[in-house]
Parts: C-alpha cells; structure tokens; sequence
C-alpha cells in the first residue's frame, strides 16, 4: 500500500513539474510551443490553457493527498532501527572490584592551630 502510494506521489511530483513548465505566461499561449498560429487548433481556441490548468489543479491535489497520506503513514509506523537490541539481564551478583569504595566519607583533617 505505502509503495503504491509512494510511486502515485512520484509520478505526480513529475507530471506537475512537466505540466508547469509547459504552461506559458502572461501574454503566451500554448501555440508558441507549436510553432506559431496552427498550433491553436490542437485544443482549440484557447482551450489549451484552461485545459493545462484543469490539469495542473488536478495534479496538485493528488500531491497533496499522497503528501498527507505518506506522513500520517510514517508518523504512525514504529521506529525501525538495523542495531539488534538485546535485553539487559540483572544479575543478583555484582562483581567486586579490589578497590572499595569507602562507605563513609572521609573525615577533614583539623584545621591549623594559631600561634
């Protein structure tokens, strides 16, 4: 399912990059692509840019959909890690080392006497 997801998120990331590069600016249409005035006729007289943006709308909200399902999608999974952990086992024995630690802490030496 996440990889089916993935691939849709995929191919619209690329289709909405295409699509946007096609569309032309202010002023511009589509049949400058073409070649001049004939290019009109392929969608119409201005039809070819209603048409890319009905595309470029529906692009975007299969992004954004697939956007929000993956990051719910990863927010929810488990934290997958390649380190094995291993169980801390307590053992009743603690080993001793040669130095001890004192219990109780050593006692100041007085201070100096004043002459």
């Amino acid at each position: 399912m996440v990889t089916l997801i993935t691939i849709a998120h995929i191919i619209a990331s690329f289709a909405l990059v295409l699509i946007i590069l096609l569309q032309a600016g202010k002023g511009a249409s589509l049949s400058g692509l073409f070649g001049g005035g004939g290019g009109e006729a392929v969608f119409g007289g201005g039809g070819g840019d209603i048409f890319l943006k009905k595309v470029t709308t529906v692009l975007v909200v299969i992004f954004m959909l697939t956007s929000l399902t993956l990051a719910i999608i990863s927010a929810r999974s488990h934290i997958r890690t390649i380190v094995k952990e291993e169980p801390v086992t307590e053992t009743s024995e603690k080993p001793e080392s040669k130095e001890s630690v004192p219990k109780t802490p050593p006692t100041p030496p007085p201070p100096p006497e004043k002459k």
